[in-house]
């Protein structure tokens, strides 16, 4: 767990952790950038969570313990918290149903491995649980070590359901890759830009 105690030992963390858990057992994780970097030893900035959850159970629950919240991302499952002044996007597990390039209609999953499948990179597809446990369904953890940005199935159809991933990935390949670029990745990038 101490490496991971960047982001589990933090009070506000905790108290998600225990709003939640407390409803439902194994029903939320830290996912995506706060895991990371905190692998990679950098200082955590932004932490966000999934959760088996529905939104609507996601409200209630934050009512219930007069936790001031942000519901304008409600459609696509992303409840936005507020505790102590800081901002945890909190999402319900999903897929996507139909994407346009930019948009996704999603429907609402009870499991994270469907959750991770639509994720967009690797390295964004790991999650924490409350004990500090990492869940890697897509093997980010060995891509981040190795320093390579890797898509999650192919990268033609994760790029055209968000064209937004093209300038993700090169993001993601500046800030954490030391390897060159994957040719495949380079031709769907290209092939996209038109």
């Amino acid at each position: 767990m101490s490496r991971f105690s960047s982001i589990l030992e933090q009070n506000d963390v905790a108290q998600v952790f225990d709003l939640f858990e407390t409803y439902q057992e194994n029903s939320i994780y830290v996912v995506g950038g706060a895991i990371r970097d905190a692998l990679l030893n950098r200082e955590i900035t932004d932490i966000d969570f999934a959760t088996s959850l529905k939104p609507k159970t996601i409200t209630e629950i934050l009512n219930k313990e007069n936790i001031k919240f942000i519901d304008v991302g409600i459609d696509h499952g992303t409840v936005t918290a507020i505790i102590n002044e800081r901002k945890f996007e909190i999402t319900t597990f999903r897929n996507d149903i139909f994407t346009d390039g930019r948009h996704a209609q999603v429907s609402f999953s009870n499991s994270l491995e469907e959750d991770a499948l639509r994720r967009d990179f690797t390295i964004n597809a790991m999650y924490l649980d409350k004990g500090g446990n990492l869940i890697d369904p897509k093997d980010g953890k060995t891509d981040l070590e190795n320093r390579v940005v890797r898509f999650i199935g192919n990268p033609d159809e994760r790029i055209k359901e968000d064209y937004l991933r093209i300038l993700r990935y090169i993001r993601f390949f500046l800030n954490y890759s030391n390897k060159k670029h994957n040719l495949d990745n380079v031709k769907f990038l290209k092939m996209n830009l038109d």
